[in-house]
């Protein structure tokens, strides 16, 4: 693990890059207090980066951290790696894992001396090769426009690309409440699924109570999901091994750490299924899916219904439907988040910088579709059990 310092004795800042995981572990405790109890912080923690160690591999990975008078005042988990075919294997150096919500893990009150040298130092070491990505920065972090100045100073071409997080923002509010600012139609909808699965057996919202107990309904949750998006002639996002070794590597690196895993059960059967989180107030709704069987009873609504149900009786701020503008998900919203993603080029007429700021977004409005259809129709010929 090798340590480069970069000190600006003026206001005490410093700044020291070290290389591999044992610089995460190390830095874990004291990482964990610089998160604290943000909306962004299931996505920010040290183990969620140590779970995608566990199973990914990356060519280069460092650590740049920035301390005010000894204590720690910013982390940034960086990693170069080459892209595979959808980025035509050119170079990125990004964050080494990515979430819903990404900002710079810095602290507001130094952010503006500490995250510029954070990056120069990053990118001494990395190199100036390929493009920077910086994934899903909400438009209130003040590290947006931080980020931004950066690049222009640097006479870095930047593309910005833009995404809602449809929210149901609670507030106090009670699940009765809630429930009135649903159209009637939603409102009778849910109310009527309901009773209907409540005539199959007894409907409740299910958690784990240890991490034994959770083990097993993930391993069940990757077979439903999988099932119901290659019914749907899509691919499965869990016939990748890998997908499966970095979920069950979150459920023991986060479990009493922000997540939030729970299935809709219908007596004695699990019918829905949520792997997410919850940080700053907020259930944040990650990865859901449900038996197709059940499909008539509509169960991932349900599941939502309680959910806030559960919000609602635990007066947190609200669930977070995460990325995605999907038209379900404007049934329930009544606030949203936006976040910015950044493509910044080490150079303006770079190949790299071209396919991410043009070539590829066209590629992706074209043909997105042919692409999922392609792989759902591989997958099934090589079904895993």
């Amino acid at each position: 693990m090798r340590c480069i310092p970069f000190l600006f004795p003026e206001n005490m800042i410093s700044v020291e890059l070290s290389e591999g995981r044992e610089a995460i572990e190390t830095l874990a405790g004291e990482w964990d207090l610089l998160v604290g109890d943000s909306f962004t912080a299931a996505f920010s923690r040290p183990h969620l980066y140590l779970a995608w160690l566990d199973v990914f591999r990356l060519s280069r990975v460092v650590v740049v951290t920035a301390r005010e008078n000894g204590r720690l005042a910013g982390v940034l988990p960086m990693a170069r790696f080459r892209t595979d075919a959808r980025g035509l294997y050119f170079t990125l150096v990004a964050p080494l894992a990515r979430g819903d919500y990404q900002p710079p893990i810095v602290d507001p009150a130094v952010a503006q001396e500490a995250l510029p040298a954070m990056l120069d130092c990053t990118f001494r070491r990395l190199g100036r090769r390929g493009v920077c990505w910086w994934p899903n920065i909400p438009v209130t972090d003040p590290s947006l426009g931080l980020l931004r100045e950066f690049f222009a100073s640097r006479r870095m071409p930047v593309m910005e690309e833009r995404e809602i997080a449809p929210r149901i923002r609670i507030d106090g509010a009670s699940y009765a409440d809630v429930e009135r600012s649903w159209t009637t139609k939603h409102r009778t909808d849910v109310r009527r699924r309901r009773k209907l699965l409540e005539a199959k057996g007894h409907v409740s919202l299910w958690q784990p109570a240890t991490l034994a107990e959770a083990e097993p309904v993930l391993e069940e949750f990757f077979r439903v999901h999988d099932e119901r998006w290659l019914t749907r002639g899509l691919p499965g996002m869990f016939q990748d091994p890998d997908q499966r070794r970095y979920f069950r590597a979150l459920l023991k690196r986060l479990w009493g750490r922000g997540l939030h895993f729970s299935t809709v059960r219908c007596g004695s059967l699990d019918v829905s299924y949520h792997f997410g989180f919850f940080a700053g107030g907020w259930v944040q709704w990650y990865r859901p899916s449900y038996r197709i069987g059940y499909s008539e009873f509509s169960p991932g609504k349900l599941h939502i219904a309680l959910v806030i149900e559960q919000a609602c009786q635990s007066r947190w701020d609200g669930v977070d439907l995460l990325l995605g503008g999907e038209p379900h998900k404007d049934l329930w919203a009544n606030d949203s988040m936006e976040v910015v993603s950044l493509h910044a080029g080490f150079h303006r007429w770079a190949p790299s910088y071209f396919w991410f700021s043009r070539g590829k977004p066209y590629v992706r409005s074209k043909f997105q579709m042919v692409w999922f259809r392609a792989r759902a129709w591989l997958q099934k010929r090589r079904r895993t059990p």
